[in-house]
């Protein structure tokens, strides 16, 4: 399903956990936000054409894994490249293409 829905579910859970929090008491006791509690247990694979670098702007980065089902259609003819010019247009910091690439997986995955 790919990872452009992301950012949008994050913000509904975190706005519809505050409204609720009003009249269901027991929601109020959490720790952490839906979108906390996201990054802490959550990772999505965005598909080759989505702007991974938009998608991880507008939520958080660690989210995101590389992942590809090259050589299948859904996984492109150049996920890498296709990937890759999302951070460049996005001027990404290395860090986060690094995440994206691997570094958010090993932390995960506590490597």
């Amino acid at each position: 399903m790919g990872a452009g829905w992301v950012p949008d579910m994050l913000r509904r859970l975190d706005h519809a956990a505050g409204i609720w929090s009003r009249s269901e008491t027991r929601l109020a006791t959490f720790e952490r936000t839906p979108s906390e509690q996201a990054v802490a247990q959550l990772r999505f694979t965005p598909y080759p054409f989505e702007d991974v670098a938009l998608i991880g702007r507008e939520s958080d980065p660690r989210l995101y894994l590389f992942s590809s089902d090259y050589p299948h259609a859904e996984g492109g003819r150049d996920p890498m490249g296709r990937f890759d010019r999302s951070f460049a247009g996005a001027a990404a910091d290395e860090s986060v293409i690094d995440g994206f690439y691997a570094e958010n997986a090993r932390a995960w995955l506590s490597l």
